[in-house]
């Protein structure tokens, strides 16, 4: 049994601007708010949500000050609201990149989910159809945007 979840930027992403399968995973961030269930996301998944929102607030993809602002607001919102960013093991990371095309922030996700024993809750990307390590993997949504 796992203990708690730890959230891609897929993940996180889908929350905060309402794609495909967003409900899925304000349902396991519910959990999260309400103190249920602990929750992670590690320091580079954090990165890339940060410079996705900054990108995606800008302009014409360019961050701006207030896009970086936005991309600042969402981060610290998930920490109050009880998501802990964490870094991961970086030679258990290491090993998972190694092993097949998954990303390198994605590895840190699959480090840290190995550590915490928590269930690593991604999107519909294939890079964590064979993982090197036992991680329970929930998928919220089949299929990519």
């Amino acid at each position: 049994m796992s203990s708690g979840y730890v959230f891609d930027t897929e993940a996180i992403i889908a929350f905060l601007y309402s794609e495909p399968g967003h409900e899925a995973v304000a349902t396991r961030l519910a959990e999260v708010f309400t103190g249920g269930t602990d929750g992670f996301l590690t320091e580079m998944n954090a990165s890339e949500v940060y410079y996705l929102v900054a990108r995606f607030e800008g302009n014409d993809e360019s961050p701006t000050a207030a896009s970086l602002r936005d991309a600042d607001r969402d981060i610290r919102a998930l920490e109050r609201q009880g998501v802990a960013l964490k870094a991961a093991d970086w030679r258990l990371a290491a090993e998972v990149k190694a092993e097949g095309h998954i990303s390198l922030a994605d590895a840190y996700a699959v480090a840290l989910a190995y550590d915490r024993d928590a269930t690593l809750v991604v999107g519909a990307d294939d890079d964590f159809e064979q993982l090197p390590l036992d991680v329970d993997v929930h998928r919220f949504r089949d299929t990519g945007v």
